[in-house]
């Protein structure tokens, strides 16, 4: 299953991420290490996100734990950048 990632570690809740791509529609996903090992097993799988014909878009960690992002956009995307945000 090809999809780009970034392994976020360890993240508490109210994290939040930006993501801005160019190219396509993409699916982006907040996944823990449980749903994301499910992902990679193509098994069910939960997850934070959606699809989006748009960018950038901002997603925000549920709870703590050990978090992935994956974006998955069926090789159509060009340029992707993840950059977590931080209150003044």
């Amino acid at each position: 299953m090809r999809h780009l990632y970034w392994d976020l570690g360890e993240t508490g809740a109210g994290a939040c991420f930006e993501v801005d791509w160019r190219g396509s529609t993409a699916r982006v996903c907040l996944m823990d290490g449980d749903e994301y090992q499910a992902y990679l097993d193509e098994e069910d799988y939960e997850y934070h996100g959606g699809f989006y014909d748009y960018s950038p878009i901002t997603l925000e960690v549920p709870y703590d734990d050990y978090w992935y992002l994956i974006v998955d956009s069926y090789d159509r995307v060009k340029k992707v950048t993840v950059a977590q945000l931080f209150d003044d």
